[in-house]
């Protein structure tokens, strides 16, 4: 059977042009970026919380530069359905498209960006600072011995607790699954926390509950394909599925049992209303993505602003815990009539000193040298534990071969049915394990029968 093997290498303030100046002193972007007038950039990403971050920050590059930069941000699927149409059609409307650490793969595959390597090397190095990176991003950007985009916006999976509720049960924040569990239920149906539930998951149908099983299974000591696994020197050299494995129906029945602790309606709940049940002080834990954690500090939005900390994602005891990781690189469209204006929009939005800026203003550390810095640690402590969160993530820990968006729907099409009663949970993930088998013998993966 043919084998496809994927190469990897390893690897809220108010912005204004005095403050970037002042930061941008070691850098004369004046000479570095080229003069771009009477044009506009157009870029296409997702509409995450850092989308303003984007908006303060770009009338600088604006006045450095001549141009015009304009963004256009949509819903998750939304974006990937649109930049797989912007791609499939050869257009040149954007010239930089925003990915996801799982779609590098399909986008270098179906030749719908750049491969970055040329435009790096002839880049002063001091400007890029690669090496700065968080490394397992280093990963995610490279992909068949390219670099598929630049990392702007590195997620990492963290538990997000009220400290003065665990504080008044006398409670640590869980390490552990089974801390998690208790603590879960300890919350719920308690008349010392009147109203309150413990948590709430993201169980709702399709890429939310697909995204969650990749970020649990490893944590349960399992994995979702035989050769994916934190170290493999080669995720993808064997895809058998093990969706019938003892982990996944593990995972599957931590799902189920933890709908009990969480508040009506929690089949449906998905990224927005996980964390709009923290920010209401409806749910005395959640874990969430590390973008959304300057919003639970933002009194404008959390009622329980003073009131949040943060811990590593939990994993069963007796394994080493790998948090989910995810987030998002600056790829040029292959079809872009501005690839060099494209680039030096790339280089300086995330070069050292501009990136600190937009952390500052609620983006996502996606440097070492961001997430050691004084001022970043004193304004947001909680970059301390994306710090130590980094150090054990998997960059592959959901696949990034072009395949990889299908997976995770099937995944939460076939979780979902099972944990809303509407098939066995054998017969979910067998067929589960059945499509994706033959997903992957279609792409011309290795794979038993």
């Amino acid at each position: 059977m043919k084998r496809r093997t994927a190469l990897l290498m390893a690897g809220t303030i108010a912005a204004t042009w005095p403050l970037l100046a002042r930061a941008q002193a070691a850098i004369d972007w004046e000479q570095e970026l080229g003069k771009h007038p009477d044009t506009t950039l157009r870029i296409l990403m997702i509409q995450d919380p850092w989308v303003s971050g984007f908006e303060q920050l770009n009338p600088t590059f604006e006045k450095l530069t001549g141009t015009k930069v304009v963004i256009d941000a949509f819903g998750y699927d939304q974006t990937h359905e649109k930049e797989v149409l912007e791609g499939t059609s050869q257009s040149s409307e954007y010239d930089i498209i925003v990915l996801d650490s799982p779609w590098v793969g399909e986008f270098w595959s179906g030749e719908f960006v750049e491969d970055l390597k040329p435009y790096i090397e002839k880049t002063n190095p001091d400007v890029l600072a690669w090496d700065d990176f968080v490394p397992a991003f280093q990963q995610v950007a490279e992909w068949e011995d390219t670099i598929v985009g630049v990392p702007f916006g590195a997620y990492f999976m963290l538990m997000h607790y009220r400290k003065d509720l665990f504080e008044q049960a006398g409670m640590q924040p869980p390490r552990t699954i089974d801390e998690y569990k208790a603590a879960a239920k300890h919350f719920t149906d308690n008349p010392d926390f009147p109203g309150m539930y413990g948590t709430a998951l993201n169980n709702a149908r399709g890429s939310a509950i697909g995204q969650s099983y990749f970020e649990w299974i490893y944590n349960f000591g399992g994995k979702p394909f035989v050769s994916s696994y934190p170290g493999s020197e080669d995720p993808y050299a064997d895809m058998t599925p093990q969706f019938t494995s003892a982990e996944s129906q593990e995972v599957f029945q931590f799902f189920k049992d933890m709908l009990a602790f969480q508040p009506p309606g929690a089949e449906s709940i998905d990224w927005e209303q996980r964390a709009a049940t923290f920010t209401t002080g409806k749910t005395a834990m959640i874990t969430a993505w590390s973008v959304r954690t300057p919003l639970f500090h933002d009194p404008k939005i959390s009622s329980i602003s003073d009131k949040v900390g943060t811990a590593v994602f939990p994993h069963k005891d007796g394994i080493d815990g790998t948090p989910p990781l995810g987030g998002w690189v600056m790829g040029i469209n292959s079809n872009s009539n501005q690839k060099d204006l494209a680039w030096d929009y790339i280089k300086w939005f995330t070069s050292k000193d501009v990136h600190k800026q937009f952390v500052l203003l609620g983006g996502p550390p996606s440097r070492i040298s961001t997430m050691q810095d004084p001022e970043v640690r004193e304004k947001m402590p909680w970059v301390d534990t994306i710090y130590e969160t980094q150090k054990n993530v998997f960059a592959d820990c959901r696949p990034r071969i072009p395949e990889s968006f299908e997976i995770i729907d099937t995944v939460g099409f076939q979780f979902s049915r099972a944990l809303q009663d509407q098939a066995s949970v054998d017969e979910a993930l067998g067929e589960l394990q059945t499509g994706i088998a033959d997903l992957m013998v279609k792409g011309g993966y290795t794979v038993e029968q």
